[in-house]
């Protein structure tokens, strides 16, 4: 080809232009699009690994919450319990108070019934034994007196109020 002023030779700026181009389209096609699909690759993998990193942070923070409600509802739970527990034990302890009141009425009534009958059986036996001993006696003094002295003490006796009634009138 022809020479340009200052020496350029046409042919050769082609010529390194063609080398340019199949350099640059060799090093896109060998460097550029495998590093490219590499680090858009990993650039997806990340931002899937920071997905599902949220999503189970998303996910652990929903069951906390979750568990947290079911703490409460079970805190809850157990408050109720034992509130009716401890109606329950008053209820329990109030009918068991009154039962024990019935239960020492009943026994004092049946001590009372008992001392009574216990009193009667007592007076009755004495009362027997009170009639057996006059009767004793009553049998020894008149076998051991004579009945003239009967006689004579009954005598006397008489005189003996006969003069108290007329002394006293």
């Amino acid at each position: 080809m022809s020479d340009l002023p200052l020496n350029i030779d046409v042919q050769q700026i082609l010529l390194h232009f063609f080398n340019f181009a199949i350099l640059f389209v060799g090093l896109y096609l060998i460097l550029y699009k495998p590093v490219k699909d590499f680090m858009d690759n990993r650039t997806a993998k990340y931002n899937k690994d920071k997905e599902e990193a949220e999503n189970l942070l998303n996910s652990a923070a929903e069951k906390e919450k979750l568990y947290q409600e079911k703490l409460e509802a079970a805190d809850k739970e157990i408050a109720d319990k034992k509130r009716k527990a401890d109606a329950e034990i008053d209820e329990l302890r109030s009918t068991g108070v009154a039962q024990a009141k019935k239960e020492a009425e009943s026994i004092v009534e049946n001590a009372r019934k008992e001392a009574f009958t216990l009193k009667e059986n007592i007076i009755k036996s004495a009362e027997k034994d009170i009639t057996e001993m006059v009767e004793q006696a009553s049998r020894k003094m008149m076998l051991e007196e004579s009945t003239e002295d009967v006689y004579d003490a009954f005598l006397k006796e008489a005189k003996r109020s006969v003069k108290d009634g007329k002394a006293g009138k």
